[in-house]
């Protein structure tokens, strides 16, 4: 089996630096390595030869100081390497890059393309959607197992936001990993002074096109106006607790409460009517996340004057309808394609590529989950349009165009999108946006009939899509308890996890419990995980790193409690406690209680 796996070089985006007067992010000193998510997929492609034979390929396409971190993968063990090196590369954003690696695929054979599930320093997702639409190949993203069947077959195991599905897939493929594949190995000395003597191709543009405005700036659909810090202003007062002082915590949720008043009596804000009734669509699909967040950006765009359709390609409830009519759509454009009933991101693409096609709307919208990310990286690809991933924010410009802002660099700053192509296509981060309710209208239905009878989709393995119970539904919830690797332990963790439940708050937990298997992915709050806006936000055991705040900055009013003092998250909410939690949390669960059950409901 031929593997070549896409890696990327990239920055430690914790040591990054933001000149606040500038605007721009200080790279002097900063280190470059593998992206860790690539790193996992070399691992995944070594193991699969392992097993059946072949050869792995590493590809990349960077500056030549890329040439380290090919040398790194050969010294894991591939067999070769090639690096797309030229200055006619230079500022190509995901596209552009797409088109690059997919054209230098073309020039060798292969059975699988492996990638990480996103590179950390643009944390898009999607690029292999991009290359697997560019390849016309099968596609499965965000695999945590893989199984080789024989030499045309694998079973993959993927996580999606409601919980997992098993697919078995025939070859040519194209795959990216998350952590939890597996661990990769650590080259020993040995190792990579072999690996200076293995083969290494540089590959300019000519090797791939004779027109080099395919690439770089001048092949990039979208450009960053501008980036700003991600840093948010909160005033934290923080309250040291000593066993038997009751009256600090009194004093602690007495603010809490103040401040939940404050806010809720402030919260109201006009809506922004500059869209001028162009045109924007959101793309429904299949899935809790997927149609929540369909209703959350059909209001966000209503709300910015927008005359939005829900785009369905699949089937939809008439209950989702009227939903999509109280969130402020004013049309329903139904697209109805023929194949299997099996999932097939290609299917959909074509069917949302030809309705844009045919009347082509100001702005797409998809939701940036598994499902979204795949159709919307294969639209892109398909038609050359810019698109902006894990959009967590719109902005109109005062010449009325549509500005997405989207996280970057592990969190620690905001970059402003615009395509300069049309229409422009975004996923949006679910939860990022409230779902507004307004009185339902029978929407204007078109529909749009395709033969797709010829694109299949993945075979699902038998009762093997698991559905994980009573996770909470933490986009919509008014208050949110989560805890952190400080509670100490799994056990503590459910522990706590009851006493929310007790309290009447939904519960989430940071990535470093979730990698540690204390709780389910779905649970995560952060850059990697959901994005919550709720009422009142409590973290227990929680350190407070950026990756993880992000994910909780639009909550109204942030309670932490923590027994290091020095701990950041004291530099993150609006209240803090010092003290052991075990102490603390059994002092203070009734008046959170009374608080969560006068909290406003959300839709």
């Amino acid at each position: 089996m031929k593997t070549v796996v896409l890696v990327k070089m990239v920055p430690d985006v914790s040591e990054f630096k933001f000149d606040i007067e500038k605007k721009t992010l200080i790279r002097e000193g900063v280190r470059n390595f593998m992206n860790p998510y690539d790193r996992r997929a070399v691992e995944a492609g070594l193991r699969i030869r392992e097993s059946l034979g072949g050869s792995v390929t590493v590809l990349s396409m960077g500056p030549p100081a890329a040439e380290e971190v090919l040398r790194d993968a050969l010294s894991m063990g591939v067999d070769e390497a090639v690096l797309l090196t030229d200055r006619a590369f230079a500022g190509s954003d995901t596209l552009a890059t797409a088109r690059a690696l997919s054209l230098a695929l073309r020039r060798t054979t292969f059975d699988l393309v492996i990638g990480g599930k996103y590179s950390v320093d643009s944390e898009t997702s999607q690029l292999l959607p991009e290359v697997a639409e560019l390849l016309d190949a099968s596609l499965v993203t965000n695999a945590r197992k893989i199984e080789p069947l024989d030499r045309r077959s694998l079973r993959v195991e993927r996580e999606v936001e409601d919980g997992f599905e098993t697919f078995r897939v025939s070859l040519p493929l194209v795959l990216s990993v998350n952590e939890k594949i597996n661990k990769a190995r650590t080259p020993t000395l040995a190792d990579r002074e072999k690996a200076k003597s293995l083969p290494l191709y540089k590959w300019g543009f000519p090797m791939l096109s004779a027109d080099p405005s395919a690439f770089g700036q001048k092949g990039s659909p979208t450009e960053v106006l501008r980036v700003f810090d991600a840093a948010y202003s909160r005033t934290p007062q923080v309250f040291e607790f000593e066993t038997g002082k009751r009256d600090y915590l009194l004093a602690a949720i007495g603010l809490v409460r103040k401040l939940l008043s404050e806010k809720q009596s402030s919260s109201g804000h006009p809506l922004e009517v500059m869209g001028s009734g162009r045109r924007a669509w959101s793309v429904h699909l299949p899935g809790q996340a997927e149609e929540r967040t369909s209703l959350e950006v059909i209001s966000k765009l209503s709300e910015l004057g927008f005359s939005t359709t829900a785009v369905v390609p699949t089937e939809i409830s008439n209950e989702m309808i009227l939903k999509a009519s109280e969130s402020g759509a004013s049309s329903l454009l139904e697209i109805r394609t023929k194949g299997n009933s099996h999932w097939s991101s290609k299917r959909i693409a074509l069917g949302v590529s030809a309705a844009i096609e045919r009347n082509p709307p100001y702005v797409v919208c998809f939701p940036s989950t598994v499902r979204g990310r795949e159709v919307a990286g294969r639209v892109a690809a398909r038609l050359g349009l810019g698109l902006t991933g894990d959009a967590v924010d719109f902005r109109l410009r005062e010449d009325g165009e549509l500005v997405q802002q989207k996280p970057a660099f592990g969190g620690s700053i905001i970059a402003e999108i615009l395509s300069k192509t049309s229409p422009q296509l975004a996923t949006v981060r679910p939860g990022v946006f409230e779902i507004t309710s307004r009185t339902a209208a029978a929407l204007d239905r078109k529909v749009i009939e395709l033969d797709t009878a010829g694109i299949e989709g993945l075979e699902s393995e038998p009762e093997a899509r698991e559905r994980l119970p009573n996770l909470g539904d933490l986009d919509r919830a008014s208050a949110i308890l989560v805890g952190g690797y400080g509670v100490g332990s799994a056990e503590e963790l459910t522990k706590l996890r009851k006493m929310a439940e007790e309290i009447g708050m939904a519960f989430g937990a940071t990535r470093k419990v979730v990698d540690l298997g204390w709780a389910p992915p779905q649970l995560q709050v952060g850059l990697t995980g959901k994005s919550v806006a709720p009422e009142l936000y409590i973290t227990v055991g929680v350190s407070g790193a950026i990756n993880h705040v992000i994910g909780a900055r639009r909550a109204k009013v942030i309670l932490a409690v923590n027994n290091q003092r020095s701990a950041p998250i004291f530099k993150h909410c609006d209240v803090g406690i010092v003290g052991n939690y075990q102490e603390v949390m059994p002092e203070i669960s009734e008046e959170l209680k009374l608080i969560a059950e006068n909290l406003p409901k959300r839709r």
